[in-house]
This record gives C-alpha cells, sequence and structure tokens, in this order.
C-alpha cells in the first residue's frame, strides 16, 4: 500500500458511496423491497492543484502509478470540518458487524457528529465509515456508535479507530493515469481512489 504525500491538499474532491445492496420492484405492482448486501464502500474523485513539477508533482505522480497496482491511502479531506479531540477510540470487543460499533478509548463526553467520518484500521487495513446518529461518549471514554455503511469486516478487540484523520485506502481506478504538464514546469492531475473492500 502506497501512502501518497500530505501535501498539497486537494484542490478539490467528490465523495461517492459504491452501493451493493438492491431494489427488488415487483412485477404485479406489490410494494417494492430494499435488499441489503454487505460490501458497500466509498470512493473519492480527487482533483490536485497545480504541483511545481521538480518537486511534489513527480512524487505524487510516480506514487499514483504504483497505487494503480498496489493501491494507494491518503487522508479523508475534511472540509474544515474541525474532529475536535477524540482522544484514542478503540473498537471494544471482537467479533463486531452490522451498523452499529462498540467503542471505548474516545475523550469523555466526546460528541461523534451525525455524518462524521472515520476510518477503522483492521491489520493495517483502513475502512472508512460514517455516523450515522449524533453519539455522546460516557464519562469512561465508551461510546456505541450507528455507523453507515454497515460493517463489511469484523474488526479485532482494540482495532484502532481514526477520527482525528480518517484515512481512505484503495486502488487508482480507470484505464489510465493521466496528467497535465503545464507551462513554467507545472503539473495537474486528478484520480479516483476506490476502496478495495
Amino acid at each position: 500500500m502506497i501512502d501518497v504525500p500530505s501535501t498539497p491538499s486537494p484542490a478539490s474532491a467528490t465523495p461517492g458511496l459504491i452501493d451493493f445492496g438492491g431494489f427488488l420492484t415487483p412485477a404485479l405492482g406489490g410494494p417494492v423491497q430494499r435488499v441489503e448486501r454487505m460490501g458497500t464502500r466509498f470512493s473519492l474523485s480527487v482533483v490536485m492543484p497545480p504541483m511545481i513539477n521538480t518537486s511534489t508533482g513527480r512524487i505524487w505522480i510516480a506514487r499514483l502509478i504504483r497505487g494503480k497496482q498496489e493501491g494507494i491511502r491518503m487522508p479523508w479531506p475534511l472540509q474544515g470540518f474541525d474532529p475536535g479531540s477524540p482522544g484514542n477510540p478503540l473498537v471494544n470487543g471482537a467479533g463486531q458487524s452490522g451498523r452499529t460499533l462498540i467503542a471505548d478509548g474516545f475523550t469523555p463526553n466526546y460528541i461523534a457528529r451525525e455524518g462524521q467520518f472515520f476510518s477503522i484500521e483492521v491489520a493495517g487495513q483502513h475502512y472508512m465509515h460514517m455516523v450515522a446518529g449524533e453519539s455522546l461518549a460516557n464519562a469512561s471514554g465508551q461510546m456505541t456508535l450507528s455507523i453507515e455503511p454497515m460493517l463489511r469486516v469484523a474488526p479485532t478487540d482494540n482495532a484502532v479507530l481514526h477520527f482525528g484523520q480518517p484515512m481512505i485506502e484503495g486502488f487508482v481506478m480507470g484505464d489510465q493515469l493521466q496528467w497535465e504538464m503545464a507551462l513554467a514546469n507545472f503539473v495537474g492531475l486528478s484520480f479516483d481512489v476506490v476502496e478495495i473492500e
């Protein structure tokens, strides 16, 4: 897994939800049913600001080319959202599944905001999730989170939850990776990253 540079930040980013669920529409007019399937995950379409080729541009290009085969890991853009001081949150108990996650290690009385993104690190791999409803840590730093999408892997006990800076991890998608070589030695590039699982 290739870590892309932490700077510069994307000029713009377009998150997406890849939904593996579906709808069953009866042919004879009955009610439409939603069928849930595990595997729903996130994608991120990124446009980088112009970068000087002799310094940052060439490094980004090299890492994205490697990321086509090996995958990349990069910070999820927070767009001015301040996650505050979450503490050192961890998964509290192995074998969890579904849309609820029991955690501890939060700063006492920390509030996880609805729509706040975080990643769960399991065996070195990050899985993006979103807080589906506001939750409050108790005085011991324990919290039960309502999350979307549902867990796609069972996190281990004490798996790290990245609330301060969530990370998206996946492959650089598309048939080809292109970049612009502009005047004054600037490089412009854009790419899509899709979670592996």
